[in-house]
């Protein structure tokens, strides 16, 4: 799904203003980055003393035109499905790095102009940094326009199971794709009449199920509907038909997706020959060198961490011990990589009686929680015990949050997906407004991650995970 290209049905033209209206704020970007590295060089009063305003105004003009390029490499013109942003984020970091990396290699071959690269460091950094917050406004401009239904395609759903939810969410999580869901159709009449509800922070939604195909161009009419997509993987082929003659003679474009995706859900990858279409079933892997290397960094990180943080980890300890009886540690059975029970550890911040393998409280209110527990909580302290997961392998820094067996147990096949990539201290659904609800309920996180995981998506997670450690957002 996340290569589902932009459509925005009869509004044809609207993308192409919207894109304009990014690229002129881009220019803009990229030229009051130049600026503001070139005053906070001067600012700061660092390096070899000050620099020729007009060397830098010329330097700022190819730096615009070479940005614009490489943003265009990157995929920073192209709409795709983000949960929480993050695609956009990291391709933001690789321009920027990028950027950098080749202006450096072309001062090899100016030997005749002297520029500072610290101005152009300090520069770099504005940039990723104006970057983000202008294409932060974008994403929040496309909600609100796709909330209001402005320059959209309205999308009827064929189908109110899970996979029809799930497509729902990922088209809410990345609105800048332009298709507004308008409800669903479903041949089951017990769901017909009924609202399917998601309470997601990033997909919070509301829709009726209409009716089914039968009531199919009364609705498309009555809808002003523009596309459907069929997700009833199990449907009969007569059915199948009868929708997409239905869709051909109303002038309605159809979607679907295939009927392994059920069982296979983002394992699948679609090629063609010579205009035949084939679908090729994969396991989720991971890539084995960035599995390496991200083993090599959270050794490190955890060690690292250990000691910088041991004067805290030690003060916790004692603040525990002082505010209610019991162990300082709390120990618990967690279901790690490939299914395998390992011991979890975290600061203890409910009270002895309670049942370890309990469910998760879901706010700082819960009278289950000491003291000091609501403290640790709200600043994500209480997970800093698990550098040692990290440090025996139990764990990653960044991944899917570990569950208990028996909720484990209970996993569909789709669930299970979890389970491929090693869990994390920190990951998606950790730095998103969801994390007050239960992890299982809020997989849609953990799919995209496993698909899209990488050494930026990794460095964007923990960076965002500081701010809200720091700000005691998103905790619960």
């Amino acid at each position: 799904m996340n290569q589902m290209n932009s459509t925005f049905g009869k509004s044809k033209g609207f993308p192409e203003v919207i894109q304009i209206a990014q690229v002129i704020v881009d220019v803009l970007a990229v030229t009051a980055s130049f600026y503001l590295g070139y005053s906070f060089y001067h600012y700061i009063d660092i390096g070899v003393g000050p620099q020729p305003s007009g060397l830098y105004e010329r330097l700022t003009v190819f730096a615009v035109l070479g940005m614009l390029v490489i943003f265009k490499m990157v995929g920073m013109y192209e709409q795709e499905i983000s949960i929480l942003n993050i695609e956009e984020v990291r391709k933001i970091f690789k321009a920027t790095l990028i950027g950098l990396l080749v202006f450096f290699f072309l001062t090899f071959y100016m030997k005749n102009i002297s520029f500072s690269r610290l101005i152009i460091t300090f520069s770099a950094f504005f940039m990723f940094v104006i970057v983000s917050l202008e294409r932060l406004f974008f994403f929040k401009l496309h909600l609100k326009l796709l909330k209001k239904g402005i320059g959209v395609s309205r999308v009827l759903v064929y189908g109110a199971g899970e996979v029809g939810n799930l497509l729902i969410k990922r088209l809410f999580h990345s609105p800048g794709l332009g298709y507004l869901p308008i409800g669903f159709m479903d041949d089951n009449p017990k769901k017909i009449g009924t609202l399917v509800v998601s309470s997601s922070s990033a997909s919070s939604y509301s829709l009726p199920v209409l009716g089914s195909l039968a009531d199919f161009e009364k609705l498309v009419k009555e809808m002003r509907i523009d596309e459907v997509f069929v997700t009833i993987t199990s449907l009969s082929r007569d059915r199948f038909t009868e929708a997409i003659l239905k869709c051909q003679k109303a002038g309605v474009n159809l979607r679907f997706v295939p009927n392994l995706f059920d069982l296979k859900i983002q394992k699948i990858r679609v090629s063609g020959v010579d205009g035949i279409p084939l679908i090729s079933v994969k396991e989720p892997s991971v890539g084995k060198i960035y599995s390496f290397f991200k083993r090599v960094f959270d050794f490190i990180f955890a060690i690292f961490a250990s000691i910088l943080l041991s004067p805290i980890i030690l003060l916790i300890a004692l603040l525990i011990r002082l505010d209610s009886p019991g162990p300082v540690i709390f120990k618990q059975k967690r279901v790690g990589y490939k299914g395998r029970e390992f011991s979890f550890y975290k600061f203890r911040t409910m009270w002895t009686s309670v049942n370890p393998y309990d469910w998760t409280p879901t706010t700082l209110q819960d009278k289950r929680i000491t003291r000091i527990g609501k403290y640790l909580r709200r600043m994500s302290l209480d997970e800093l015990p698990q550098f040692w997961n990290v440090f025996t392998g139990d764990m990653s820094i960044v991944g899917p949050r570990p569950e208990m067996p028996f909720i484990v147990e209970q996993y569909n096949e789709v669930q299970r997906l979890r389970l491929y990539v090693r869990p994390g201290i920190t990951g998606l659904w950790q730095i998103s407004a969801d994390r007050a609800k239960q992890i299982h309920e809020n997989i849609e996180y953990d799919l995209y991650y496993i698909e899209n995981c990488g050494f930026l998506m990794d460095v964007v997670i923990i960076v965002r995970t500081l701010y809200f450690a720091f700000t005691g957002k998103g905790a619960y």
